[in-house]
């Protein structure tokens, strides 16, 4: 089984939430080019809100604590390369979410890490269909 197809079914995340990881990342590693396709998968195959995208891309407090937790925690993980610091760990917790969504969150930030890298490197221009979402860091 893909990667992907292990964080899209067996992470335990909602659509909504798994985009809020992704999103996080991206944004944490600045790839361009994964900032707009996921703000844009965000958009209109996972219905997250307006709000979370433009807070998620502008790096600031998202309107719902379980998805900021969620964020937070996304980002110390690639932040801290795997030794998330503890108040993001005990906010993740204290949010509601598992062991399992723990384990979910590092699948999450290996794939989108290893993809903002490969689009780093090659330098991949954002497609027509994401243009909406145009990022630049």
């Amino acid at each position: 089984m893909k990667t992907d197809e292990t964080f899209r079914k067996d992470s335990g995340f909602t659509p909504q939430e798994q985009e809020v990881i992704l999103l996080s990342v991206a944004v944490y590693n600045e790839c361009e080019y994964c900032v707009a396709a996921h703000s844009f998968i965000a958009k209109h195959q996972s219905k997250v809100s307006k709000d979370v995208i433009d807070a998620l891309r502008n790096r600031k407090v998202l309107p719902e604590a379980k998805y900021e937790a969620l964020s937070k925690f996304a980002v110390s993980i690639a932040k801290e390369r795997g030794f998330p610091d503890q108040e993001a760990t005990n906010n993740l917790k204290q949010a509601g979410y598992t062991d399992l969504h723990v384990a979910g969150v590092i699948t999450g930030v290996g794939m989108k890490t290893f993809s903002n890298y490969i689009n780093h490197i090659s330098e991949t221009e954002v497609d027509d269909m994401f243009a909406e979402f145009k990022w630049e860091k």
